[in-house]
């Protein structure tokens, strides 16, 4: 029965797959992403005038940030807590695993953000910065420091805490369901500021949440997999 709801699972991360590589290259290849930027930009009167905003900066950049920080400072003091003999043995591994999700979520995104060297919105001659766009299929030039604007770190901070889904998946189906629309609806909420703000186009969202995504779903699997094999 378990072999064959990992097949199930792992089928439909594979449609997501090829789905959100369709949409990619669509996306990119057409450029399609700049329609909402260039909307953005016209509606803020053609400059970024909600980028050092108190609200769009200092609280749903920062102060969530920070905030963030406290989130997972909590989930790591609970799962050394639960290797304590104080703590409980059998919730060691899902602590574990949702500690690694999350740590590997925003590891590769900003692994990747530091070296694909995609520019953000505000940095580009398009939108009254100083850099002509290069594309994502291109060398970047040497007379430019490299950007760190692809995919996006602050929607990330929503998106990686899909890995709850997973953690309450098998014994709290109604807080995992809560968990996965939360994450989903707070990642491109925090994305939309940082559109708002000139710091990325929504594509770079929509991979975070895939990369994030991926990260929960493998990271569970291989904990499954191996209580499994240690039975």
């Amino acid at each position: 029965m378990a072999m064959v709801e990992n097949s199930y699972s792992t089928r439909n991360w594979l449609i997501t797959a090829v789905i959100f590589s369709a949409l990619f290259l669509v996306i990119e290849v057409t450029d399609v992403k700049f329609l909402l930027a260039d909307y953005i930009y016209r509606l803020e009167g053609f400059q970024w005038s909600l980028r050092d905003h108190f609200i769009t900066k200092d609280i749903l950049h920062n102060g969530v940030r920070e905030l963030n920080f406290v989130a997972i400072a909590l989930v790591l003091f609970l799962t050394i807590y639960h290797y304590s003999p104080f703590g409980r043995r059998e919730k060691r591994r899902r602590y574990t695993l949702l500690l690694l999700s999350l740590l590997l979520s925003f590891g590769i995104v900003n692994y990747l953000k530091a070296t694909l060297g995609m520019d953000c919105p505000w940095d580009l001659s398009l939108y009254g910065g100083a850099k002509p766009y290069v594309d994502f299929w291109s060398f970047r030039e040497s007379s430019f420091a490299p950007g760190r604007c692809f995919p996006a770190g602050h929607s990330s901070i929503g998106f990686s805490w899909l890995a709850l889904y997973f953690f309450w998946k098998n014994n709290r189906i109604t807080l995992a369901k809560f968990a996965l629309v939360s994450s989903i609806v707070v990642g491109f909420s925090l994305g939309l500021v940082q559109q708002l703000r000139g710091a990325h186009f929504f594509l770079d969202d929509i991979t975070t949440a895939f990369i994030c995504w991926s990260v929960s779903f493998f990271i569970h699997h291989f904990g499954k997999h191996h209580e499994a094999n240690q039975r």
